[in-house]
Parts: structure tokens; C-alpha cells; sequence
């Protein structure tokens, strides 16, 4: 993390799984746990959850713990919220958790973006929705940030990019190339329209994994910045890049040199 600060990042991330299903050994740290500690070892880099899973913890639970981060990290939080996808499944059931329908996950992530807002701003907050109640819950401290950390949304699926622009501050896609990209792009425009929001004000980030091999005739910032220009597209604000478990230093410096060569064109 010390070297993200060094080397310009201005953030860093972390993904929301108890047994990634990725993983042969299914190891991970939980994510709120990891967070704290990162804030507590860095002092300029924001820091985020890609995405915190609504189907895992009670909204009120997660405004305390959203503005404890905060807190510790004297305001350098990004609060990443998803509504998780059906690789997870196993995973949340053999937690104990259920996977409920869509539709009921969109109603869960727009709830518990509402009780997040309220209780970073208001005293003791009382809701009742479809699918969270709460009675008088009080948090305090409040976030370090008025009136709260960013929140960013997470996903592809066209009622999340509704959300993004009804209450979030950012929107975060990955796999979208080409045709699939423009349409979701064109969905996020027109939405903003009908809610007469300004799509400037959305922050639209990237996450992918890149390649840490270098290919015969490029070098690998080179390659680095192939692979994000192929993923991409030039509306797209924010690039958040993961690697392999045996990347070392080497990647996060080309990344770093790769993103200087695209903005340096953009």
C-alpha cells in the first residue's frame, strides 16, 4: 500500500468475498476487517470496497461500520455497492445467507443506500421498506466526510445503472467492450435525462484484470495499456486495475506508467 502512495495511486480497493469462488483454497480476508487496517497503515490514498455485497450485512450495521472507516481513515473513503451475481451463490448459502431474486437485491441496494445516507447525516433514523427496518438507530461518530463518504454502484444489469443515477455518486462496470458498452452507456444518458441529472456528475469507473506477461513485441506498460484501452472507453474516468496473487512491485509501477501514457493521449 506504502508503494501505491509512492507511485501517485489515488486508490486502492478491495473485493467483498468470504470464500472467493476464484480461488482453489477459497481464502480471503473479510473486507470491512481489511479496509480498517489499510486505512490504518496509509495516510493519502482513498480507499474502497469493489463492491460490498448489500445481500451480507444489515444497512444500519453498515453505516456504523462505513463511518468507523471513515473515520479512521480521516475521510478517504469510497463506499462500492453491488447487489451480487449468481457466482456467489454457493458461497453466500454456505454462510447461511439466501440469494434472493433480482429484483429483490435492486431493492435491498436502493434500501440500504438510503438508510446509509440518512444515518451518516441525521440523529436517530427509523425506516421501514421492503426489505430493511430500523427503529431509532443512532450512528455516531459520523463520517469524517459531509455528508458522507462517495458512494459508487456497482454492476451491468440496466436497473443498477438506474440506481447509479437516482443516488449514487459513482458507477462501476467491468466486461463491457464494444456494442454492450454503448448500450449501457446510452441507457446511463438517457436515464440522467428522464431524472434530470447531469452525467458529469457520475463518476464512471473501470475494474479489470490485468496481464502481467509481456508479449513478444510490446513491453509490458506497453501491453498493460493495450489490454486497458481494449476494455475501456474514453467517457470512462477512473481505471481500477487488479493482478494475479504473484504480481509484484513491477505491476503496480506499470500500471502506473501505463495509465500516465493514456491520460498523457486523452
Amino acid at each position: 500500500m506504502k508503494d501505491c502512495e509512492r507511485l501517485g495511486y489515488d486508490s486502492v480497493w478491495v473485493y467483498d468475498h468470504l470464500a472467493p469462488y476464484w480461488r482453489c483454497s477459497r481464502s480471503s480476508l473479510e473486507s470491512w476487517t481489511l479496509l480498517s487496517a489499510i486505512a490504518a497503515r496509509t495516510s493519502k490514498i482513498k480507499i474502497g470496497t469493489l463492491v460490498s455485497n448489500v445481500n451480507l450485512r444489515n444497512p444500519a450495521l453498515l453505516a456504523k461500520i462505513t463511518s468507523t472507516v471513515d473515520n479512521i481513515s480521516g475521510g478517504r473513503l469510497i463506499v462500492g455497492l453491488g447487489v451480487g451475481d449468481r457466482m456467489s451463490v454457493r458461497e453466500l448459502r454456505s454462510y447461511g445467507y439466501r440469494f434472493p431474486p433480482l429484483q429483490e437485491r435492486i431493492d435491498m441496494l436502493r434500501e440500504t443506500i438510503m438508510i446509509l445516507k440518512a444515518m451518516w447525516t441525521g440523529r436517530e433514523i427509523s425506516f421501514e421498506g421492503k426489505t430493511a427496518r430500523i427503529s431509532n438507530a443512532v450512528c455516531l461518530p459520523k463520517p469524517t466526510q459531509e455528508p458522507g463518504p462517495p458512494i459508487w454502484v456497482g454492476g451491468r444489469h440496466r436497473s443498477v445503472i438506474d440506481l447509479a443515477v437516482e443516488l449514487a455518486d459513482g458507477w462501476n462496470y467491468w466486461g463491457l467492450t464494444g456494442q454492450r458498452f454503448a448500450e449501457r452507456e446510452r441507457h446511463l444518458m438517457e436515464t440522467c435525462v428522464k431524472l434530470d441529472r447531469d452525467p458529469h456528475s457520475i463518476t464512471k469507473s473501470w475494474a479489470g484484470t490485468l496481464s502481467t506477461q509481456r508479449s513478444s513485441s510490446l513491453t509490458l506498460a506497453e501491453n498493460m495499456k493495450a489490454e486497458i484501452i481494449s476494455q475501456t472507453d474514453r467517457s470512462t474516468d477512473y481505471f481500477i486495475a487488479s493482478f494475479s496473487a504473484i504480481a509484484d512491485r513491477t505491476a503496480y509501477e506499470t500500471f502506473a506508467e501505463a495509465m500516465k501514457s493514456i491520460a498523457q493521449e486523452s
